[in-house]
């Protein structure tokens, strides 16, 4: 890159968006693999016969057969034996072109599929039993410990979890039926035994003569994704190597940026396609899908710059964990071919995200206005005999977009205090003049601030001062999760780039406060907003409140 360029810090040939949200703009059909749909045709397929085959087996086929309803019963159970498929990865190319992880998810996947069938069995096997009240009392009691014990093993958690909505989901289409109709398929112990073990010996089978022989060999440069590189440095080779040597599903095109004389030769067959402000037009020329940034010199604005352009695009983006160390230190990491690095792509279904998110939003918030109403009355009268002033501090917030609202909070200092001391710290913590622990023995927030009264030490301690957002979050101005809003003087002061983290609805917790809370340098907090903007998804949302529980109750980095 020339040097004036990356003095700057920008990168002419990439347009301004509207962070991650101008993501998905457009797919083109190009981008189409069909490999996810023939899978999933074939697997629903054999699926749907071995269920046949398991009744035939256990004598009850031609009495099946002869109800339609039967028919439909038998496409609902083969969908949810499928139904871990998709959190296995068994649809995504890159994970399954090797055949012992392919095999090990396949059986992960139909394990848990077994499982979610299995709740169904249960409940029209025993209904009067699980009925009654102490099943439900002590499925509760057990639910709550399983919920505070299962932090160190989360993913288990939502497994069981997605397994028995999967079954209320089954039950509630199953109740449309005649009363008398029940699933054989599910409630007979020989139809499903032998349903199981038709299964396991032909799925693995048909997926892998699909999967490696098919896709892997005989359709093998059909399937494969086209990548650049942005970089020529060591690891822009070994990575290139490594797809070479694993024969994964992908080609890399040629390397894209500034070759550095000390930089290793390149690939044989492989070629410099031109500078970093030409990668629009590489990518056309190419039909490059995946972009793979390995150049360790980049500024962070050409780099929050670059994922812009990507996204926009359509373009996953791949990028080595020593680029934003702090990512690879509080979030989980992806795979790219067995190398674990990060991964950033657009949302193709954003829209859809969107609207549900807001429906969860209010619902949730709802809920919780209305349990938690004795509550706010109490901490109401707490503050009002503890300092005079009213209960709530009202706050000019920057949001989406850079647009101000008011933002609510339990008033937690008194009346008359002044902000020079917020306004002149917070400052400091964006200029980096103050540094997270470990580098310098300073957390990240004002402590033992007088300005806080009695209450307010209680209140912040136990971030419960944030509770009165969810009425933001009700009239839509915030949302449960997202990067925090900003203060008007606090907006003054970010970079550019900083302001990205600010291209998605603000929230009550986030990534940030999960994953560091005050023990984070600014630009690293606004890189983990950066992570999350793009990539967010509904279950990285329950994942982030779930864990926000424990990170109030260890009141970690509040004050």
């Amino acid at each position: 890159m020339p040097e004036g360029q990356a003095a700057r810090g920008e990168i002419e040939f990439i347009p301004v968006l509207k962070g991650s949200d101008a993501g998905a703009r457009r797919f083109p059909m190009r981008r189409f693999s069909p490999y996810r749909a023939t899978l999933f045709l074939q697997d629903l397929v054999v699926v749907w016969m071995a269920a046949w085959a398991g009744l035939w087996v256990a004598g009850i086929a031609s009495e099946a057969i002869s109800e339609p309803v039967q028919h439909g019963f038998t496409v609902v159970i083969a969908l949810m034996m499928l139904g871990f498929y998709r959190t296995f990865h068994l649809y995504e190319y890159r994970y399954i072109f090797m055949t012992q992880t392919h095999l090990s998810s396949l059986f992960q996947a139909l394990l848990w599929g077994f499982i979610s069938v299995g709740f169904v069995a249960a409940f029209y096997r025993y209904p009067e039993q699980l009925a009654t009240t102490q099943v439900l009392v002590l499925v509760g009691v057990g639910g709550v410990f399983f919920l505070f014990l299962s932090r160190f093993y989360v993913a288990e958690l939502l497994h069981v979890l997605k397994a028995m909505g999967m079954a209320l989901v089954a039950l509630g289409i199953f109740g449309l039926a005649p009363q008398q109709e029940r699933p054989l398929i599910a409630v007979e112990d020989s139809a499903f035994l032998w349903t199981v073990l038709v299964i396991v010996l032909a799925i693995p089978v048909c997926r892998f003569f699909t999967v490696h022989v098919v896709f892997g060999n005989w359709l093998r440069r059909r399937f494969r994704r086209q990548v650049a590189i942005v970089g020529s440095d060591e690891e822009a080779r070994s990575i290139t190597e490594h797809i070479a040597a694993n024969k994964a599903p992908f080609w890399v095109a040629g390397f894209v940026g500034h070759k550095d004389e000390n930089a290793p030769d390149l690939p044989l067959s492989k070629m410099l396609l031109g500078e970093l402000e030409e990668l629009p037009s590489v990518v056309q020329r190419e039909q490059v899908d995946d972009i793979i940034v390995t150049d360790e010199s980049m500024e962070k604005t050409v780099l929050i710059s670059l994922l812009d352009y990507c996204t926009s695009e359509g373009l996953s983006v791949w990028f080595s964990p020593k680029l934003l160390p702090i990512i690879n230190v509080k979030v989980h990491i992806d795979n790219f071919c067995g190398i674990p690095m990060i991964r950033l792509c657009s949302q193709r279904h954003a829209w859809i995200y969107r609207r549900v998110k807001r429906g969860l939003d209010a619902l949730m918030t709802l809920s919780l206005s209305v349990v938690l109403l004795p509550f706010f009355l109490l901490v109401g009268l707490a503050i009002r005999i503890n300092s005079r002033g009213p209960v709530f501090y009202k706050a000019v917030a920057v949001g989406k977009g850079g647009k101000r609202f008011t933002m609510h909070k339990f008033r937690s200092m008194r009346v008359d205090s002044d902000s020079g001391v917020h306004k002149d710290f917070v400052t400091r913590l964006i200029k980096g003049e103050i540094l997270p622990e470990g580098e310098e023995e300073t957390d990240l927030k004002i402590t033992d601030d007088p300005r806080v009264t009695l209450v307010g030490k209680i209140l912040r301690k136990t971030s419960m001062d944030e509770l009165p957002q969810i009425f933001d979050v009700l009239r839509g101005e915030m949302s449960l999760v997202g990067p925090r809003p900003c203060l008007p003087y606090e907006y003054e002061v970010y970079e550019d780039w900083h302001k990205k983290r600010l291209s998605i609805r603000p929230g009550i917790t986030g990534l940030w406060q999960v994953a560091g809370r005050s023990g984070v340098a600014f630009e690293d907090m606004v890189l983990l907003d950066l992570y999350y903007a793009y990539n967010r998804s509904i279950s990285m949302d329950m994942s982030i409140l779930y864990e926000t529980i424990f990170a109030v109750l260890k009141a970690k980095g509040a004050h």
